[in-house]
């Protein structure tokens, strides 16, 4: 039976895809419980109207080891997932959940963060020549 995992360390968001069929792509990196767990994946949670908020929810879940399975020790283990899937012409971000915490991130298009390394770029160059 799956459940959540203990802590959400770092969670990204971007635009992929073509202008005609833009895919979401979200990658999660937490923690569970202890070594072992299987099937780590991310779940979106399902809505029947948009959020007021703009921010698709998802949980970040795995199974948990039986037991007696070998390594399965108190110590946390770091697991991570990815989900790809259709964009949302309403969707501003997103939100994954463990049972401790859970992060937001903003969706970005991949040109946007290029563009604004670029602006980066230009203000190093200006402050260089002053």
């Amino acid at each position: 039976m799956s459940e959540l995992v203990r802590e959400i360390v770092e969670v990204h968001a971007f635009i992929g895809g073509d202008e005609e069929n833009p895919l979401l792509t979200v990658e999660a990196e937490g923690l569970a419980a202890t070594a072992g767990w299987s099937h780590i994946r991310l779940e979106p949670h399902t809505y029947i109207t948009p959020p007021d908020d703009g921010v698709q929810d998802f949980d970040l879940v795995g199974d948990r080891p039986a037991a007696e399975a070998p390594g399965a020790t108190g110590a946390l283990a770091d697991v991570e997932a990815a989900w790809e899937g259709p964009l949302e012409d309403w969707l501003i971000g997103v939100r994954v959940h463990a049972i401790d915490n859970m992060i937001e991130a903003e969706v970005f298009d991949e040109d946007d963060e290029d563009d604004a390394d670029d602006a980066d770029d230009d203000r190093i160059e200006d402050s260089e020549a002053a």
